[in-house]
């Protein structure tokens, strides 16, 4: 009789508890609505951000220089957002404002940390506003310019070398007072800005180790690149040649599609880079011929020069002969 009742109680207990969720402890805190909390928080945040950003133009250099710090310091998680401040706050490479500069430098280098593709996506845009201020009137914003560059050259080597390496190299040249030929002309051209840019011995070291690094990275594969584009066989020597190639424009030495270089000058005019403007430099072995036929030979002249003077710039202008030296010997073995 007793087991009957106590049967009975069990299977209205557990028809009562059917269904229904375990009971919460009595110190239970409900934190669902926290989430909801935050995701409305960096909606604003993001909201906010967007609205700063046109104070980037405002007319006093402390309010752009504190929109860049503040942008630096609350870059969002949401990628696509990063185009719409870039194209803001790029401008500014040309900023008249050295600190407006400087926060831009930090800031680049930030977003690029935080999203490791960003300089690769968007160097075509920035490189345009950098050989402007390379080649700019004002003698701070060409001073900082190869810092600038030295942001592309670290975290979007690839795209830069690819698409601007004849026009950066003669903006190198610019923001150095040297020419591209030894004619009357081009002589006198570079000693009239050579007294007017008046560089200091700091800021020539800072373009010759940025012209260094530009020359190793468009010149010379990344080791850790290349190492994984070894291809190992044993079978046959003439195997290779049936492969898929794993360097681009594998067959630009059949000239079918790119353009001749000429190693004859333009009558009207004094550059003789003029015809580079149609190359694609895609491949290293472009960049290595270009480098060699229409730059070098200045270099070495005006490298031997800034060696004689000794000091800081005397050392970086006999690494620059060095790595000048490096692409000549690179090119000897590829012709072998």
């Amino acid at each position: 009789m007793g087991s009957t009742k106590k049967q009975k109680e069990k299977k209205k207990d557990f028809q009562l508890k059917v269904g229904k969720t375990k009971a919460k402890p009595s110190n239970f805190t409900d934190t669902s609505f926290v989430a909801k909390i935050l995701s409305k928080r960096n909606l604003d945040q993001e909201t906010d951000l967007i609205k700063r950003l046109s104070l980037v133009k405002h007319h006093a250099s402390t309010t752009r220089k504190e929109t860049l710090i503040y942008i630096q310091e609350h870059l969002p998680e949401n990628p696509s957002l990063y185009k719409q401040i870039l194209n803001a706050v790029v401008p500014l490479i040309i900023d008249q404002s050295r600190s407006v500069r400087s926060a831009l430098i930090d800031l680049l280098v930030h977003a690029s940390e935080k999203q490791p593709n960003l300089m690769e996506l968007h160097t075509r845009s920035i490189i345009l506003f950098v050989h402007s201020a390379m080649t700019h009137i004002v003698p701070d914003i060409r001073n900082d310019s190869t810092k600038f560059l030295d942001v592309l050259i670290k975290f979007g080597p690839d795209s830069l070398v690819r698409s601007a390496w004849v026009k950066t190299l003669k903006s190198y040249f610019g923001l150095l007072s040297w020419t591209l030929n030894d004619t009357k002309q081009s002589v006198s051209l570079a000693i009239t800005s050579s007294s007017v840019t008046n560089s200091s011995n700091k800021t020539k070291k800072q373009s010759l180790d940025s012209l260094i690094k530009f020359i190793n990275t468009g010149c010379f594969p990344d080791e850790s690149a290349s190492g994984k584009q070894k291809i190992v066989l044993t079978s046959h020597p003439l195997t290779t040649k049936y492969l898929i190639p794993v360097t681009p424009q594998p067959f630009a030495h059949l000239k079918l599609f790119t353009v001749e270089l000429s190693s004859k000058t333009n009558k009207n005019t004094t550059d003789n880079t003029i015809d580079l403007n149609t190359i694609s430099c895609e491949d290293y072995l472009t960049r290595k011929k270009v480098l060699i036929e229409y730059f070098i030979p200045q270099i070495r002249k005006n490298s031997k020069n800034l060696v004689k003077e000794g000091g800081e710039v005397g050392k970086s202008a006999h690494t620059l002969l060095s790595v000048c030296d490096k692409v000549e010997e690179s090119m000897k073995s590829t012709d072998l």
